[in-house]
């Protein structure tokens, strides 16, 4: 699955669902759960290390554990005014990006969630890395949300005033 377009459009989708609901997933909510969603994906930095001559994938690999990744989200949300709630919504970001990391079929072991606390590898084994469908799935389920989801708004919202009414 590529990686990014799958975790921000499933990161939106859910995003967009809540916002039904609750007020708080606005569209400046919504951005920081969808950044939040690629931060463990950060470890891709190192292919350009790469290109340079340097390795940096000892310095960066803790980003792909959720420790690291929660680290990053602390550290960013140090640049927002209110820092704990970017916190919260970068970190609902990173934790739809593990629970889609779990279908993937993993070479190794899986992945350490419990990291430093132990070292057991999870992993469901359901969706392999090169499959594209998943990626044409989610963009479709995400393009079925906004459409619904714009209708149900728009049918909810008493501020809308028809051409016709004018």
């Amino acid at each position: 699955m590529p990686d990014w377009m799958v975790h921000v459009a499933v990161a939106w989708s859910l995003c967009r669902i809540l916002r039904l609901r609750y007020g708080e997933f606005n569209p400046a909510n919504t951005v920081l759960v969808m950044v939040g969603s690629i931060f463990p994906d950060a470890i891709k930095v190192s292919i350009i290390g790469e290109l340079l001559g340097f390795d940096l994938w000892n310095y960066i690999y803790v980003f792909h554990l959720p420790i690291g990744s929660f680290l990053l989200a602390g550290i960013a949300s140090l640049f927002f005014q209110e820092k704990k709630k970017a916190f919260l919504f970068l970190s609902l970001g990173i934790v739809t990006h593990y629970l889609m990391d779990l279908l993937l079929i993993q070479v190794g072991y899986g992945m350490s969630l419990f990291y430093p606390l132990n070292w057991m590898g999870f992993t469901l084994n359901l969706v392999p890395n090169d499959d594209y469908y998943i990626t044409i799935v989610a963009m479709v389920v995400a393009l079925v949300i906004y459409l619904v989801t714009n209708w149900i708004e728009s049918r909810n919202n008493p501020k809308m005033i028809n051409q016709e009414d004018r």
